[in-house]
């Protein structure tokens, strides 16, 4: 490409220092860079239009900041020369940082060079520089694997090597490759496996925590001055709302009882960065790198509890009762798993945990088949519609539905007069801009406005009337009894049903009587006048 002699230059000077030239040593750093290619634009006589830095940014991805701004200032005719301290700082990709030495800059009449590399694209002699790309895409891959190797090395000597340090622990200020406990957080993490042990849900543990106004881990560590995850703030309330997902991830990290566990995740292309999850068996975990949280013997029993909630997933059996059924001796949660029969059939069981894991808590054996447990509620659901078919609630549950069904209807009827009153003033709204341009003159179209008019009126009349609830509605009463009667001769359990009638189900020892074994079950009802 060809320039002028007396071109006037205006130019971009380009800085790019990624993470991994940052171990190269202060050849390559930005004040160096800055400093040489300043001189060499004074010493050639090249006007400085703005100096543009990408600190801590790949050169295997374009999608630089500084880089797109020198993009948008070429199109905008601010720069037509770019000045890198060498090949690699333009990219060390390849195909990309030829696309713009080759195509892209010629094709914008921009000039490069590359001082170090003796690359000046108004020169006829560059021959070398689709061999220097090449070797810095080659850099850039041997870079990668010798990264990779060397973290797998520092995983492998239990080094902490995360960018943050797991809730409830920190970075040693002494060893940067060391953790050590935060207390206050801590204390969040003791709780979290307690009420886990307890038998409490994933679910269950985030909501308490929610409402008892404790800060989550990224509130927790804003609050302590780590300003990367003020972004995760992003509502009013975020700073103490716990997911379910942070505290289920929590329960299973060793990292609790002293162990570093590294190798979570691994690049799968050095070029776009991507990151893949590896699976739990090929994780790094060097045990007994720090102090624990939580002793060996809790953490294990937490990871039984866990387990036996995955096996339970495994099933395929339908469960009404979801979170509804606790132990009655020791309040926690029982856990729905299957069982093997004599038979070699697969049955639902719903157990304590507990009574294993701490007996002293949970001194008897607490089970019930969910089939038997399923025709017991069944059972006594019916005798208590029987029971409200047969008394003053059942006229109550009648007149709620009847005024239900009223005010569905007084809604469908506002829909309707909103749709009509929206048609009748976009008409008088036509009808008025004909007659400011004189094309409304018939007696016929005025009679028409007038009667438009007058039915706007009764329709917001009307309006008035259903919004304050001065309107009768003819609704059918046997409509209302086939509909009531059809919820109170139930058959059959669901979800919806069940989670609207019952609040809590409690499940007593089996005792061993005459009549064969028996358990007392409790049902707590979530209404308090049937």
């Amino acid at each position: 490409m060809q320039y002028e002699n007396n071109t006037t230059y205006k130019t971009a000077i380009y800085c790019r220092l990624s993470k991994d030239d940052e171990q190269v040593g202060d050849s390559v750093s930005i004040e160096t860079q800055k400093m040489l290619l300043t001189d060499y634009c004074i010493e050639h006589g090249f006007e400085i239009y703005d100096i543009y830095v990408d600190d801590g940014f790949s050169g295997l991805n374009f999608n630089r900041p500084a880089f797109m701004r020198i993009l948008n200032d070429i199109d905008a005719g601010n720069v037509n020369l770019v000045i890198t301290k060498d090949l690699s700082r333009l990219g060390r990709d390849y195909i990309q940082t030829g696309y713009f030495t080759d195509v892209y800059f010629p094709q914008k009449r921009i000039r490069y060079i590359a001082v170090n590399d003796g690359i000046d694209t108004s020169r006829n002699d560059n021959d070398i520089a689709p061999f220097k790309n090449i070797l810095n895409d080659m850099y850039a891959k041997d870079l990668s694997r010798k990264v990779k190797m060397a973290r797998r090395q520092r995983a492998l000597k239990g080094y902490y090597m995360s960018g943050q340090a797991p809730f409830g622990y920190k970075q040693d200020p002494n060893d940067r490759n060391h953790l050590i406990v935060d207390e206050e957080a801590a204390e969040v993490v003791k709780m979290i496996f307690k009420l886990a042990q307890e038998g409490e849900s994933f679910l269950a543990i985030a909501r308490k925590l929610t409402e008892l106004g404790i800060l989550t881990p990224s509130a927790h560590k804003v609050k302590n001055g780590d300003t990367r995850f003020i972004k995760n703030l992003n509502k009013e309330d975020s700073s103490t709302l716990w997911s379910y997902v942070t505290v289920s991830a929590m329960l299973s990290d060793s990292v609790y009882r002293g162990d570093m566990v590294n190798h979570k995740t691994e690049i799968i292309n050095y070029k776009t960065k991507q990151k893949v999850s590896i699976p739990r068996e090929d994780y790094i975990i060097v045990p007994n790198r720090h102090e624990a949280i939580i002793d060996n013997e809790t953490f294990e029993k937490v990871q039984q509890i866990l387990q036996a909630r995955k096996y339970n997933k495994r099933h395929n059996f339908e469960n009404v009762f979801k979170g509804l059924v606790y132990c009655a001796e020791c309040g926690t949660a029982m856990t729905l798993i299957a069982q093997k029969t004599k038979k070699g059939e697969k049955r639902g069981l719903f157990k304590c945990f507990k009574h294993y894991e701490e007996p002293e808590k949970c001194k008897h054996y607490h089970v019930v088949i969910y089939n038997d447990l399923y025709d017991e509620v069944l059972t006594r659901i019916k005798l208590l519609f029987e029971e409200v078919k047969n008394s003053q609630v059942y006229e109550s549950l009648r007149q709620n539905l009847i005024e239900h069904k009223t005010a569905e209807m007084a809604e469908q009827e506002k829909e309707e007069i909103f749709k009509e009153l929206s048609f009748v003033k976009k008409s008088i709204s036509e009808i008025r801009k004909a007659s400011d341009k004189g094309n409304f003159n018939s007696t016929a179209n005025s009679s028409l406005l007038n009667d438009l008019i007058a039915r706007q009126r009764e329709l917001a009349q009307r309006l008035a009337m259903v919004e304050c609830g001065e309107t009768d509605y003819n609704v059918d009463e046997n409509e209302i009894d086939e509909l009531l009667n059809n919820f109170l001769n139930i058959e059959k359990l669901d979800d919806e049903i069940v989670s609207k009638l019952i609040k809590k189900i409690e499940v007593g020892e089996a005792v061993v009587t005459e009549d064969g074994p028996y358990r007392d079950i409790a049902i707590t009802y979530s209404f308090d006048e049937i």
